[in-house]
């Protein structure tokens, strides 16, 4: 009888196991498999990471200890990181920003908070404008400007940051056979030293994990073809006056990106509030995770 009984509960517990979602790993989503990590209970934060072209792989470890109070969803974009290729077809900004409603429904929640970062912005205010319903606060850490006014502002200010030695660094990078020959960690490399005068304390770029995948190279040559018509003209900042959800706008002082831009998004929303960190440049969560985190669950959850 002992036996039996022992049986029946191990024959349970498989069963558990096997009907539990997992907590990393590919889900069907929108007609396409997205790599997706959970960490935490609770509320979700669906965390969404710049690009086009990277993963969420350089929030950690910095946003995992918000997993002591929510839930962090975090997710690689379509084409990105670990999740699969699509064809081409399929990678229109509609298709991400649906990808973002497929997680939503997969949580089983009715609204969500969303924290976008840099390019993430574009996704996130688009996911806003098209189900705002489903939207409970979004979060907008270091948004590129939501139009191309300022691209010519951006480029000026990051030239002026950028130091001779900077210059011969990508110079000899680009020209490496390395990087000719699509070498993952050179790419890497380079890709740094684009993020290095966008920091305020450049010894943090150690910090920043790009994990770039295997595929990355493919990848972004089917990400700038299918979203290209999408980038080439966009102005959201009427459009976002819509919103009626709490936004927050996090900006680190030293980034490149054109502080008018940013004003603009906290004037154009009236619900909406600005944080301000002046020791971090395009990644407080790395330069001050401290004040980053505690500023993210101070605004989730009053």
């Amino acid at each position: 009888m002992k036996l039996k009984v022992a049986f029946s509960i191990f024959l349970l517990l498989v069963s558990t196991v096997a009907n539990a979602q997992p907590s990393e790993g590919l889900q069907k989503i929108n007609g396409t498999q997205l790599f997706i990590s959970e960490a935490g209970k609770g509320e979700p934060l669906i965390v969404i990471h710049g690009g086009p072209g990277l993963n969420h792989q350089y929030f950690k470890p910095y946003l995992d200890p918000l997993a002591e109070k929510i839930k962090v969803v975090y997710y690689d974009q379509r084409a990105c990181g670990e999740s699969v290729i699509p064809s081409t077809d399929s990678l229109s900004l509609s298709f991400f920003v649906d990808d973002i409603e497929g997680i939503r429904k997969s949580l089983g929640v009715e609204k969500v908070n969303i924290l976008a970062h840099s390019w993430g912005a574009i996704l996130a205010v688009n996911y806003g404008l098209k189900y705002p319903k489903h939207v409970k606060k979004i979060i907008l850490s270091n948004p590129v400007p939501l139009s191309l006014e300022y691209q010519a502002e951006s480029m000026k200010m990051l030239q002026t940051r950028t130091t001779k030695q900077d210059s011969i660094e990508r110079a000899t990078l680009m020209n490496s056979e390395a990087f000719r020959n699509h070498d993952l960690a050179t790419t890497e490399k380079l890709m740094k030293s684009f993020f290095l005068p966008s920091l305020y304390d450049r010894s943090k770029i150690s910090g920043l994990k790009l994990g770039l995948s295997l595929t990355y190279h493919t990848a972004t040559s089917a990400l700038y073809k299918g979203l290209g018509p999408d980038l080439k003209s966009y102005n959201y900042y009427e459009s976002i006056a819509a919103f009626s959800f709490p936004v927050l706008v996090i900006a680190g002082k030293a980034d490149n990106i054109p502080m008018e831009a940013i004003n603009k998004i906290n004037q154009n929303v009236s619900n909406s509030q600005l944080v301000i960190l002046n020791r971090s440049g395009h990644f407080p969560f790395i330069e001050e995770p401290a004040a980053f985190n505690q500023t993210v669950l101070n605004f989730l959850t009053k």
